[in-house]
Formats: structure tokens, sequence, C-alpha cells
């Protein structure tokens, strides 16, 4: 039996609420990797990055920006201070909006400084976690500078891939750099994002040094936020740029939220001040300037709440969290939530849209801000949809120990995209997941 994606979340989501980690019992013990938590650098231990908004760069200026081809590069330039053995660019191209109309996206290009093998370098595109959605905020600003919201995600993601000899572009998505539409868990915008971060890249130009990239070595990566959105552009990725042949993606933790009306207004109900203050606000306001159709901030956020939305156009990471935790969840939100929200939400999320690429997903289940039953409800919606999964969790780690272990522990992340790329069968465990479907897993998981 194959389940319908709203009825596989809505079973799973539920089991989890009520049983907790009952939902785990029934993975193969080859996906649950029983290694004590890595210790985290400190100066990139926060979860949702760092809060230093470094000021704008005219680079960032649209003012001369003419409407072009998704995927065009507009222009670009070096990022000077970074690792020995490594070049980086900021980079402007075109994408563009859920309607269809051009908009300018700005994101980093990271290449391996040496002689390029064989064929190119594979190249790899980024989507990074939550650190706001201001336009001081994204991975290009500041990459080589402590405690900025580009630090703290190219410290512990994008400078190990580029070490292990891939190219990396890592878009800021959309609003986050140039001006433009706030994209904050909205898959369709953040798949156009990251996809065309990859055609601006993928074919050698002057404005980036002349890098060869292998086109039958491409890949994509995410964590959190990130990661639903590493999910979103492999979905979107067969229709909006077929010519991008996607050898595979790594979702790490994926920020997904469930469309249930049930699910959303016990978040809503939180009488106490968390980190999800931030992640509320953030929703709102991308949704409400993406989804009009649906919803509004009037019909999402109580006055409270939208008393703290002009914060989010100035502060990032930390410093944004820290800003708006003062009031209880409760306050911020109308209840029950707005049903147009869930409907949009529904859109949104990826997950009803079979993957013509292999996945690999990784979850830390001391994880408290990607709760690990939510993953695990998306991991069944994706093998009942048939995907080829192979699902990998960390009994003692929490959101940041996660970037490390995947890279650094076996079953690594590396190890298995550099094995997509050399033609070898994908692992899928999905036939030992609970609800999962009845196919045969091939390879480990079993």
């Amino acid at each position: 039996m194959v389940l319908s994606r709203g009825a596989a979340i809505a079973v799973s989501v539920g089991a989890a609420l009520a049983s907790g980690v009952v939902l785990f019992a029934t993975a193969a013990p080859s996906s649950l990797v029983n290694s004590p938590a890595y210790e985290v650098p400190a100066q990139v231990t926060s979860e949702v990055g760092g809060g230093v908004a470094v000021p704008l760069a005219p680079f960032y200026d649209v003012t001369s920006w003419q409407p072009g081809a998704p995927g065009t590069l507009v222009k670009a330039e070096p990022v000077d201070g970074g690792p020995d053995g490594m070049k980086l660019y900021r980079i402007m191209y075109q994408s563009t909006d859920l309607q269809g109309n051009a908009i300018p996206v700005t994101g980093l290009f990271a290449v391996p400084g040496g002689e390029p093998p064989p064929g190119g370098f594979p190249l790899v595109g980024f989507a990074h976690g939550t650190t706001g959605v201001g336009q001081a905020c994204g991975m290009s600003q500041s990459p080589t500078t402590p405690n900025t919201p580009s630090y703290s995600n190219f410290v512990p993601h994008i400078q190990p891939l580029v070490q292990e000899g891939w190219a990396v572009v890592a878009t800021d998505y959309a609003g986050m750099g140039a001006p433009g539409p706030s994209s904050y868990l909205v898959g369709p915008l953040e798949a156009r994002g990251v996809l065309d971060s990859m055609r601006a890249t993928a074919a050698p130009s002057a404005l980036t040094g002349s890098v060869p990239i292998n086109q039958a070595k491409l890949g994509i990566y995410g964590k959190s936020q990130g990661g639903e959105a590493a999910l979103s552009a492999m979905e979107l990725a067969p229709t909006y740029a077929p010519e991008l042949d996607i050898g595979g993606g790594v979702a790490l933790a994926p920020g997904l939220t469930p469309a249930l009306q049930g699910v959303l207004d016990a978040v809503a109900s939180n009488p106490t001040s968390t980190s999800q203050n931030m992640f509320v606000l953030l929703i709102a306001k991308s949704f409400a300037a993406n989804y009009p159709q649906y919803t509004s901030l009037d019909a999402i956020l109580s006055d409270q709440g939208k008393a703290k939305l002009a914060v989010l156009d100035s502060a990032c990471g930390g410093d944004l969290a820290q800003q708006v935790v003062d009031v209880p969840l409760s306050k911020l939100l109308k209840q029950p939530v707005d049903s147009g929200l869930v409907t949009a939400l529904g859109e949104a999320m990826p997950g009803s849209v079979p993957l013509e690429s292999p996945v690999m997903v990784v979850q830390g289940l001391k994880d408290k801000t990607i709760l690990p039953q939510f993953t695990h409800a998306e991991l069944m919606s994706r093998c009942a949809l048939g995907d080829t999964v192979y699902y990998v969790r960390y009994p003692y780690d929490d959101h940041p120990s996660l970037n490390y272990q995947a890279r650094l522990h076996q079953p690594s992340v590396i190890d298995w995209m550099n094995a997509r790329w050399a033609g070898e069968p994908a692992p899928d465990n999905c036939a030992n997941q609970l609800l999962g479907t009845a196919k045969l897993a091939s390879g480990v998981g079993q």
C-alpha cells in the first residue's frame, strides 16, 4: 500500500507526538550509529548562526540590474581572506519568484585553488540553515568573519566540502543579499535559488576564474532550513532545471513543518518564550509575502507579533533570536492558527513529488531544534513515494554536532556522495522504516 503524503505525515506525526521515540524502534540497526556526540568548536555552536550582521557592500546594489534568463551569472567579485588553497567569489545571478518573474539572487561560490581533476571539479549546491531573512543574513556577505551568519555555515559545511575537492555554490536565498521576496521555508522559492546558483556556476566564466565543472558530478547538500530547501530543489530540478544531472542529495536534520492544523495549534499555544519565536516570525513574513491568495500577516500574527517584524530586516541569527524571545509564543500568533497558512505550508513543503535522484538524510536524536519525529515522518512519506532513501541517525548528537558527525563518521555523507558520482548503486533502507513501502532494501541498511 502506498500512502498519500497527508496520510503518511498525519499518522506518523500523531504517533510521534503520542509515543516519542517509538517511531524509531523499527529502523534497521545499521541506520542507528552508536557514536558519542561530536564536541563542536566553541565559535560555531550556535544553532541559528552567528548574529553579527556586517554592512552590505556595494556589490549588492541592483540599481543597474536588468531581468534575464534564470541561471545567468550577472556579476561576481573575489572575497578576500579565505583559507589557503581555496578561492571565494560573491556572485549575483538571475532567478525567478513563484509567479515566474525575474529576480536577482546572490550567493557564495567557493572552489579549490589547485589544478582541476580530469573533467573538472564536482559541483554541490549548498542550502544553508536558518540565519534570518534580512539582506545581511546570507552566505556571501562575510564567510571569513567570525560570529557572522556566513561564517557559522562556512566553517562546518562549505569549507570542508571544498577541501574535499568539490566546488560549492551557496545561495543566499531570495531577499538575503539582493532585495527580493523573503523565502524562509518557501520550498519552491528556495529551490529556485539553489538550482539557479548551480546553473550560474556550472559553466566556466571569466567572472569566477573560468573554473571547469564536471557536469556528470552534480549534487545538492543542505542543513536544517537548507535540508528542506535541498529536498525541494531535488523535487523541482527535473522540471525547472532539467539540464542539471543531479547525482544525489544530502539533507541534514531537514527543517520540515507539518501542514497539520492540530500540530500547528499545539505549537502556537506554547506559553513560553523559545527559539521557536524567531522561526514563527520568519514563516509569517515569508508566507504572507509569497502566498497572499491564502494568508496575510493580519491573519497569522497578533498585534504583538506584528510589532516584532521590523527587527527581521536588520538582525540575523542568534542576535535576531534574542530580540524576539521576550514575548511568549502564544502571544505572537493568533489562535487557532490561520487555516490559510496551513494550506500554504502544504504547498510549500517538499514531500509530494517523487525524487529522481537518491537522497541521504541524517538526523541527531538529541536535536531540539528539528524534532526527530518530524524528520522520521517526512522519511516515511518519501519512502511511500518510492524514493531511494538512506536514513542515518545519531542517538547522542544535537543540531550543531550533527554537522560534524555526518562528515567525519561512517557512514559519511562525503563518501555517500562520491559513491553516487562513481555510479555505485545507492543504498536504501526504506523497507525498515515504520509505515515504509514493502519494497526490499538494497545495499546497506537491511
